[in-house]
């Protein structure tokens, strides 16, 4: 009865407008990891299930080609995974494949030879400092972390401080860190080559997420172009097939990437790009190269689906704002 109630009002939401819109996931780690922004194995299989249980899981390509041609089935998603590391195949991947599901993997180049992203370094250089080590002073400014929750926040404060910064001045950054931190001890944690050729030939589609991760809006735009441009020949040499979808990083319009960068993205020959924003009109849904993309966090089976259905639904989410 609770999910025929729970699909009731999924309907009902998919029913108010004819014209579905494509709703797509993101998600980046998944298992243990320093990056904040992991999720739960378990949860991550069960949104699946869940997935399964509710809407119409389809691959980015197929989604994109149907929504143009105004055949986009209601309830249709497409599952991303961001950044590369190397959980997207021994954990991810599995899980995809158990459930007779595709994604779409967006990578970080600099991570296949270096074997993680600069967040990750920052993380494991004041996450692996001895506990004897309560205080750290780092660009004028001193943080205390007695406790675990103390270094995460501190952990939360630098990383958006180097963030939003050059890629030149990022360098600067985190060495004046290491110099106080020491270097900390990190394995390879990022896919290989032969892991991305596998996961294209099992029908998983690859897309570039840039090569050192940058902010597109702290870079000149011939950096930006190349850091587009080069990671999208990175892949292609690797899969041998065109790479068609770009991420952009952290993907806030106009805070991250702007109008400019859309352009470029155009330029180098994708097919459509991608941000982390919630769509606020139908304009900004409807631009190929900002296409918004949305988190899923839930762990409650009616709050995921509901929040999903509803995001889905542009008209819907126009009615009731």
């Amino acid at each position: 009865m609770y999910r025929m109630v729970l699909n009731s009002l999924v309907d009902m939401i998919s029913n108010v407008s004819s014209n579905d819109h494509l709703s797509i996931l993101t998600y980046h780690r998944v298992g243990e990891s320093y990056n904040q922004l992991f999720m739960d194995e378990r949860l991550f299989e069960q949104q699946l299930i869940w997935l399964k249980r509710y809407f119409n899981p389809i691959s980015l390509s197929e989604g994109l080609m149907l929504q143009k041609e105004g055949l986009l089935p209601k309830r249709s998603v497409v599952i991303t995974v961001d950044d590369g590391y190397s959980d997207s195949f021994t954990t991810i991947y599995p899980i995809l494949k158990k459930h007779k599901l595709t994604a779409t993997f967006f990578i970080s180049t600099s991570g296949l030879k270096k074997g993680y992203l600069w967040d990750e370094l920052i993380s494991s250089a004041l996450l692996q400092l001895p506990i004897t080590i309560e205080q750290l002073t780092f660009e004028g400014t001193s943080y205390t972390f007695t406790t675990h929750n103390e270094r995460l926040e501190c952990l939360k404060i630098i990383v958006n401080k180097i963030k939003y910064s050059s890629l030149t001045e990022r360098e600067h950054l985190i060495t004046h860190l290491l110099e106080q931190t020491g270097q900390p001890s990190l394995s390879h944690q990022f896919l290989s080559e032969e892991q991305i050729q596998i996961l294209h030939k099992e029908g998983m589609e690859i897309g570039a997420h840039t090569i050192n991760h940058p902010i597109l809006l702290c870079e000149n735009d011939n950096v930006a172009k190349h850091e587009i441009l080069t990671s999208k020949l990175q892949l292609e040499k690797i899969i041998g097939a065109p790479v068609n979808f770009l991420a952009y990083p952290n993907g806030k319009k106009d805070k991250d990437f702007n109008a400019v960068h859309e352009r470029i993205a155009e330029n180098c020959g994708f097919k459509a790009a991608f941000s982390t924003d919630l769509p606020t009109s139908s304009l900004e849904s409807n631009n190929i190269f900002c296409m918004n993309r949305f988190t899923p966090w839930d762990t409650s089976e009616s709050k995921f689906i509901l929040r999903l259905a509803l995001h889905s639904n542009q008209h819907f989410m126009r009615l009731v704002n």
